[in-house]
């Protein structure tokens, strides 16, 4: 237990001089190192869905850039959009997340792939839903294994933007322990807890005037009322 708390404080001791402003630093900087697996698995997966059957003889790049073999098999305008956000939410906004490590992109990257998500799925119901006079088919497998890594890419990104990091959880128990240390920011935790105006008559003591204070209000109430 002493050497892991040894180690966290050595971790610790560059940021000691301004832990808040730390904080926010380590705010703005996604740590994806245990999300990094399924990350790739999902950008890999829907990368390789572009060369995959999409739908009958169709396949991903032709809906993706509309090519005549595409407009030949009544591709319709969900299936082109999802191709669309599957490249910027699923693939190159991931590369971008994983390079850059912002914040920013990573919000980005959460935005699209969840759109993309969404649309997926609108993609392979209006395969499904064609009307029977439609020279298209159903969903292939190709347009199922892209569903399938928007997924992926989408649940890992709100994983890895909804958690703090080690080093941000750190930070804060650090600042914690800071502010109970020092005597104002103590008193400062004191009145926002209880809403007391406290007063400090010494270092280790707090002194709690409500019952004064009502005292005094009482006795001038008393006096109005006999002059009265």
């Amino acid at each position: 237990m002493t050497g892991k708390q040894t180690s966290s404080e050595d971790k610790l001791a560059p940021y000691r001089g301004d832990l808040a402003s730390a904080e926010r630093k380590a705010g703005h900087f996604v740590d994806y190192r245990a999300s990094l697996p399924p990350m790739a698995l999902g950008m890999f997966a829907v990368l390789f869905s572009f060369f995959l059957p999409h739908s009958g003889h169709v396949l991903g790049y032709d809906v993706l850039f509309y090519t005549p073999r595409a407009e030949q098999f009544d591709t319709t305008m969900p299936e082109r959009i999802y191709t669309w956000l599957a490249l910027l939410g699923g693939v190159l906004l991931v590369i971008g997340t994983i390079v850059s490590r912002s914040w920013i992109v990573a919000w980005f990257n959460w935005a699209f792939s969840g759109v993309g998500w969404w649309y997926s799925a609108c993609a392979i119901w209006m395969c499904q839903t064609r009307p029977v006079t439609s020279a298209g088919a159903g969903p292939s497998y190709g347009l199922i294994l892209g569903c399938f890594g928007m997924t992926i890419v989408f649940g890992t990104m709100t994983f890895t933007l909804f958690r703090r990091t080690p080093l941000q959880i750190a930070l804060a128990r650090a600042r914690r322990e800071e502010a109970h240390r020092d005597e104002e920011s103590r008193m400062a935790q004191q009145r926002l807890r209880t809403g007391l105006v406290v007063e400090r008559t010494s270092t280790d003591e707090l002194v709690d005037d409500r019952r004064a204070r009502a005292r005094e209000r009482r006795r001038k109430h008393r006096e109005e009322n006999s002059e009265n």
